[in-house]
């Protein structure tokens, strides 16, 4: 979270239960089978998310349902979640240290990540995915921590690479940026690894340490460009379809969907958006132009 907070959206621009399964369900009838609820933070609706999950879970054409969350709200209603339908957690966790904690999520919040997180496991789900995104002289210290995690815990860790998504400049971006050749580097100086076979479509090269119950992995856009096999689209909370991170191309959906426009017209819009989706991304390029419109606060994991 930046230093200065971010703007918030007004509720009225926000997309209600009823567009999100609209287009949910028009998908679903055209190929879509995996649907993850993030953010922003999912769980700042409430009751409301309770709702979502259920609604999409009863949907047979979804087969994976998942969520990503920073994890604060998430101890009181974790069994709930699971009861509804959700499949899968991620919980972004981007340091160990109660300190760090504060100064990187600008909130005192660690006890309530890591109750979530506690939480999460005793409410049946498993594997838990855990992402940190390794900034240098922030977290990167901590490493060889999370890959600890692993050995004794059914935890899927796995690093990113610091996109430079918001309004960072080239030098502040490079000056934190931690590619992944070196993060396994520093891993396999002391662990020994096995390779462990993931899906084609998957964004994570996936290693465990011999012996371990969890894996570590590495999701690399910036070092090892995942594009070829990236199916993904992004709908953010205000109803803009984002089919690629490393550009600020989005398409509104919530304008036809208030407009009363047909399935066929919307699915329209929905194909320019894919036949944009960029070949390759360019987050590099994007740096030197600025950054983007939105920060990942407003965009999720």
């Amino acid at each position: 979270m930046p230093e200065k907070g971010i703007p918030y959206d007004q509720r009225e621009d926000l997309l209600t239960l009823d567009e999100i399964m609209r287009l949910v369900i028009l998908l679903s009838k055209h190929g879509l089978t995996k649907v993850r609820l993030t953010g922003g933070e999912p769980l700042v609706r409430g009751d409301d998310i309770i709702e979502l999950v259920q609604r999409i879970s009863a949907i047979d054409a979804i087969q994976d349902l998942g969520l990503t969350t920073n994890g604060v709200l998430l101890a009181p209603i974790a069994a709930r979640l699971r009861q509804a339908g959700l499949h899968r957690i991620n919980i972004s966790l981007d340091t160990l240290k109660r300190d760090r904690f504060a100064q990187i999520a600008r909130m005192d919040k660690f006890d309530a990540a890591l109750s979530g997180l506690h939480a999460a496991v005793e409410a049946g789900f498993a594997p838990i995915k855990l992402n940190m995104v390794m900034m240098r002289g922030v977290n990167d210290d901590e490493i060889l921590d999370f890959v600890e995690l692993t050995k004794t815990n059914d935890y899927h860790v796995r690093f990113l690479e610091y996109m430079p998504i918001g309004q960072v400049t080239p030098y502040e971006w490079k000056a934190k940026y931690v590619g992944n050749d070196e993060v396994m580097q520093r891993i396999c100086s002391k662990f020994l690894i096995d390779d462990v076979n993931t899906q084609q479509t998957s964004t994570a090269r996936v290693f465990r340490v011999k012996g371990a119950v969890g894996t570590i992995g590495v999701i690399s856009p910036i070092s090892h460009k995942f594009c070829e096999g990236c199916n993904r689209l992004r709908l953010t909370a205000n109803g803009s379809l984002v089919p690629c991170l490393s550009d600020n191309y989005e398409y509104d959906l919530r304008a036809p969907l208030r407009l009363g426009e047909t399935d066929q017209q919307i699915l329209s819009h929905i194909g320019l958006a894919l036949a944009n989706k960029p070949e390759h991304s360019d987050f590099e390029g994007r740096a030197q132009r600025g950054g983007s419109l939105r920060i990942m606060a407003q965009i999720g994991g």
